[in-house]
């Protein structure tokens, strides 16, 4: 039995391929922010659209992928995983989701809200989304190619 749902796999895979694009176009959010704190016109960007709609649809997945979560439970470690590096997984992906779910309150508080500190709070996150992300990741090849556990094969639609 596959401990994750179609539904999640995709879920988790769309919002990784919409968190790197958010950073890869980042640039238009970032010059039309600055402008707007000078007090200077926001002329239209179309980065700067797909940068507002890549978060609301990151934020609107991450809440789907937090439901389904809490309806089914978390799935368990891999099997001889030790209490202590389950712990930090568990609170690794919490960390995640609040930083996912802040950094889309904040960006749409800042963007339409037209709120200084959200935009502050939004722009902090994004190195602590960068660190998580990337421990999450670390974390995967460790357990891909060191522990040879198999946990990578959870996140894949292909038969096992």
């Amino acid at each position: 039995m596959h401990p994750y749902s179609k539904t999640q796999i995709i879920l988790h895979w769309v919002v990784a391929l919409l968190i790197v694009s958010q950073f890869v176009l980042h640039d238009g959010i970032a010059a039309a922010w600055r402008a707007f704190r000078r007090g200077q016109e926001v002329t239209f960007d179309p980065l700067v659209a797909v940068h507002v709609f890549g978060g609301i649809a990151i934020l609107v997945l991450v809440v789907w992928r937090l439901i389904i979560r809490a309806r089914q439970g978390a799935v368990a470690p891999v099997a001889g995983t030790s209490p202590m590096m389950a712990r930090v997984a568990h609170w690794g992906h919490l960390a995640l989701y609040a930083a996912m779910v802040l950094a889309g309150v904040s960006g749409l508080t800042a963007w339409f809200g037209e709120v200084l500190i959200a935009g502050e709070v939004h722009e902090w996150l994004k190195p602590v989304i960068l660190v998580l992300v990337g421990g999450h990741v670390a974390a995967a090849l460790y357990h891909q190619f060191y522990l040879k556990d198999g946990l990578m094969q959870r996140m894949s639609l292909r038969k096992r």
